[in-house]
């Protein structure tokens, strides 16, 4: 499965401590008007946790999935807290880059009822387990993991209903990680986002600026 990421060539953005080369957006201005793309909250699913019963109820500390080093995100926060607040900076950082590179980016709540025309950016957040089985990501606590990989579609509007970003894998095996495990569809663009760095933040925009890239070329390749 993990060999599906290979097939994106000219779509992939490798995600890691120094810029990958060889991924810069196409900087050619777009005719007017620009292109319009509407960028949805990407999908994290949040580990069912339960508070201590200690003094003051207070939630476990997060640990596992994501790293405990310094960064601007709240850490301290909740599971489900923590989620929001990394779905938001995504959202945010990606709908000011695609802004920066000339497209008329708006973010869509969720459960808006997507415009009939334009682009609509998606993403799911994902880990690789131990049986190289991609797994929507999970918050909470577990299971030690620091890669987190990101599936990303940018899809025409114009389309009668937008494509599924994955499937369901059915599982024979009684060893069943956390998060359910899924195959991406062929046409998502496919990312690594790498939160083994203490900030956060910094790495959530970093990835966000490598997806931009593609999805501005995805754009460039598309007008007529």
């Amino acid at each position: 499965m993990q060999h599906q990421f290979l097939r994106f060539v000219a779509l992939v953005a490798c995600i890691s401590a120094a810029p990958a080369p060889g991924l810069a957006a196409d900087k050619a201005s777009f005719a007017e008007p620009a292109p319009i793309v509407y960028v949805s909250d990407f999908e994290l699913d949040v580990a069912n946790v339960a508070p201590d019963s200690g003094p003051g109820q207070r939630v476990r500390r997060l640990r596992g999935l994501l790293p405990s080093g310094p960064g601007p995100l709240d850490r301290n926060a909740n599971p489900q807290e923590h989620a929001k607040n990394i779905v938001d900076e995504m959202a945010e950082a990606l709908t000011a880059d695609l802004r920066e590179g000339g497209v008329d980016a708006r973010r869509i709540a969720p459960g808006q009822t997507s415009p009939a025309a334009g682009w609509q950016v998606r993403g799911v957040f994902l880990s690789v387990d131990d049986g190289n089985r991609l797994r929507r990501a999970m918050v909470g606590l577990g299971t030690g993991q620091t890669d987190i990989q990101v599936a990303v579609s940018c899809d025409s509007l114009a389309s009668a209903s937008l494509p599924p970003l994955y499937e369901a894998v059915e599982e024979a095996d009684s060893k069943h990680g956390p998060g359910a495990a899924i195959k991406l569809n062929p046409y998502v663009i496919a990312a690594k986002f790498v939160m083994a760095s203490g900030d956060e933040k910094k790495t959530i925009k970093k990835t966000a600026q490598q997806i931009s890239d593609a999805v501005i070329a995805r754009l460039h390749a598309a007008a007529p």
